[in-house]
């Protein structure tokens, strides 16, 4: 095991929120970050932002309350598909099944000619004892626009919670009111990044996601109606001896080894694969090669061989999922597209 490795597990002992997100994460991909395809995320970010303030209270009533207040950040190419608060299990004595009730209210910054509003709901969720953590979801409370655009979210959150157990002189099941106030949550932004389509890049920096440069030419998915070659006489005849023929490699690189361990928290290991290996003279219709790399194949042998001929390249990608930490550190799960190399094409 290497040091990263034995970093990232000494943070998830002591940190609840990566632990609940690395939970999230092994459900949504594998070991080598590929997405699986019962995941039920809905959605291809998840960011869980850990709340910035806190004002804590034990009231005279069997309610606690925590005033709390998170930093949202939600990019431009993101759309908000769901917020949730995740709520840890009560420490000891609370044991078997629990169930909490909560009041949150949520209270807009006045404006200006403009009354103070409120919003108010209250829930009702239980803990197995299985269960570690429990969601509530309160889109309604940051689905508006303004939220978003002021970049933070208040919120009273008040907790009151029971556990059912089996009392020793009899053998009736009875609810047991506890004292147990549940840890400050954190809020969880479910995302949609709308340049999923484009390919979402990995980034370099912990405090945004850079987009690397990206060949448009490479993004097409060309389906061939005609191909030259099968239309020119004797094309398909001549001489095609390939040596040293364009195809897909294996490679396995840590993220170590890049210098991103200090921000990507899983996978460890990625395999990207690569395509290497000369285009052969004749592209034939396996190659998925644009009628232009043909004729290019042409220029170079009977016109001129400064032209350079096609390149071997990849044609199919599949993505991966990565969870990361942010410079202020927030936890994002990610899905990437492009990002493992599935087949080869001359180009």
């Amino acid at each position: 095991m290497n040091q990263p490795q034995k970093t990232m597990i000494k943070r998830q002992a002591n940190d609840p929120n990566l632990q609940y997100m690395m939970g999230l994460y092994s459900r949504a991909a594998d070991l080598d970050g590929r997405p699986r395809e019962n995941r039920t995320v809905g959605a291809n970010t998840v960011r869980l932002v850990k709340s910035s303030t806190t004002d804590t209270r034990y009231r005279a009533d069997p309610w606690c309350m925590h005033t709390v207040e998170y930093k949202l950040k939600i990019l431009p190419t993101e759309k908000l598909v769901k917020a949730a608060i995740v709520h840890s299990r009560p420490q000891s004595p609370l044991h078997g099944k629990v169930t909490c009730q909560l009041k949150l209210l949520s209270e807009d910054p006045p404006v200006e000619d403009e009354p103070t509003t409120a919003q108010k709901d209250r829930w009702v969720f239980s803990f197995k004892p299985e269960d570690k953590w429990v969601e509530t979801d309160i889109t309604s409370h940051i689905a508006a626009p303004g939220d978003c655009l002021r970049g933070r979210l208040s919120l009273c959150i008040q907790y009151f919670c029971t556990d059912a157990r089996r009392t020793r002189r009899t053998s009736r099941v009875e609810k047991k009111l506890r004292t147990a106030c549940l840890q400050v949550p954190a809020l969880l932004l479910y995302l949609n990044d709308s340049q999923k389509t484009n390919g979402p890049s990995l980034a370099s920096n912990q405090n945004e996601v850079l987009h690397q440069e990206k060949d448009h030419q490479l993004s097409r998915r060309t389906r061939q109606l005609s191909n030259i070659g099968s239309d020119i006489p004797n094309y398909m005849h001549k001489n095609n001896i390939r040596r040293n023929e364009c195809k897909l490699h294996m490679f396995r690189v840590s993220f170590h080894q890049l210098g991103w361990e200090h921000w990507i928290i899983a996978p460890h290991n990625y395999n990207p694969k690569y395509c290497k290996g000369d285009c052969p003279r004749i592209l034939q219709y396996g190659y998925n090669s644009p009628n232009h790399a043909i004729v290019q194949n042409f220029i170079n042998e009977l016109v001129d061989s400064g032209v350079p001929r096609p390149s071997c390249v990849p044609y199919k990608y599949k993505p991966i999922s990565v969870l990361m930490m942010e410079q202020n550190g927030s936890i994002v799960y990610k899905e990437y597209e492009d990002m493992i190399a599935e087949s080869c094409t001359c180009r």
